[in-house]
C-alpha cells in the first residue's frame, strides 16, 4: 500500500496522531525536567503515566472494538458490490456462472434436498433469464421423476399444472 497525499487520514489516525503527540511531548518534558532539576516532579510523572495509560486504553479500544466493528460495517454495506475496506471482496458471480454451478450440483447432488433446491433455482434461471420455458419444464419434470416425494416441487409447479 503506497502513501497517497491526496487521500486524507481517517478520523482514527488523526486522534492517534494527536494523542501520540501529547504523550511524546509530556514524556520529553518529564525527561528534561528530571535532567535539569536532578529530581523527579511527581505531578508531571503522574500526568505522563496517566497519558500512557490512556494511550494504551485507546489503542486497545481501537484494536478490539473500533477496527472490527468498522470492518464488519464496511463488509456489510459493500457486500456483493466488489468493494471493501481494501477492495478485497470478490466480485459478484454472474447468472451464467450460477447456472453452470447449479447444473453441476443437479447432476452430482450431495443429497436429494440439495438437488431439488438447486434444480428449482436453475429452473427459475432458465425461465426468467434465459426465457426457455421448455428447458425449465423439462428440468422440473426430471426432478419430479427422480424425487417424487419432494414437497418443494409442488410449490414450483403443482402436479396438475
Amino acid at each position: 500500500m503506497t502513501y497517497d497525499p491526496s487521500d486524507p487520514p481517517s478520523p482514527l489516525a488523526i486522534i492517534r496522531m494527536l494523542v501520540g503527540g501529547v504523550v511524546a511531548l509530556a514524556t520529553l518534558a518529564l525527561l528534561v525536567s528530571c535532567v535539569a532539576s536532578g529530581s523527579i516532579d511527581w505531578q508531571l510523572w503522574a500526568f505522563v503515566a496517566l497519558l500512557w495509560a490512556f494511550w494504551g486504553f485507546f489503542e486497545d479500544i481501537a484494536a478490539f472494538v473500533v477496527r472490527p466493528f468498522s470492518g464488519f460495517m464496511s463488509r456489510s454495506l459493500t457486500a456483493g458490490f466488489g468493494g471493501g475496506p481494501l477492495g478485497d471482496a470478490p466480485p459478484p458471480i454472474t447468472i451464467e456462472e450460477e447456472a453452470v454451478f447449479l447444473e453441476h450440483l443437479v447432476a452430482n447432488p450431495p443429497n436429494p434436498h440439495r438437488a431439488v433446491m438447486a434444480g428449482i433455482r436453475l429452473a427459475e434461471i432458465y425461465r426468467t433469464h434465459l426465457h426457455d420455458q421448455a428447458k425449465c419444464d423439462e428440468l422440473l419434470d426430471r426432478l419430479r421423476a427422480l424425487y417424487p416425494d419432494a414437497r418443494e416441487l409442488g410449490y414450483v409447479r403443482p402436479t396438475g399444472a
